[in-house]
């Protein structure tokens, strides 16, 4: 066997590993649900003080406004103006930020 062989197939499986290696990697995973409520009641605490919070610990598909989201949903129980109000969230798994909000 010649040396250039064995270097190209070297050269061909070093290739093949490091495409495999990258279309794994550029797959979006999700983010732990605390790491998504944590940022959920970041973004609310200049509006409202959080007395609670719950989260389901897996993951939802939805459509919102014809778009595909991967997303955790929870609750907050909030104090505004010495009331307490329950709210509902959506936020989405792959980066945190808050898909939906609304008062119940």
């Amino acid at each position: 066997m010649k040396m250039r062989d064995v270097l190209l197939g070297a050269l061909i499986g070093a290739g093949a590993a490091m495409v495999a290696t990258s279309m794994t990697t550029c797959k979006k995973s999700a983010i732990p649900p605390e790491k998504a409520l944590k940022s959920v009641k970041e973004a609310v605490k200049n509006s409202y003080a959080v007395k609670g919070s719950w989260i389901h610990m897996k993951t939802d598909s939805i459509n919102k406004f014809d778009v595909p989201f991967t997303v955790y949903s929870g609750g907050l129980t909030c104090e505004k103006e010495g009331r307490l109000e329950q709210m509902d969230f959506m936020v989405d798994a792959n980066t945190g930020t808050i898909v939906e909000l609304q008062k119940q």
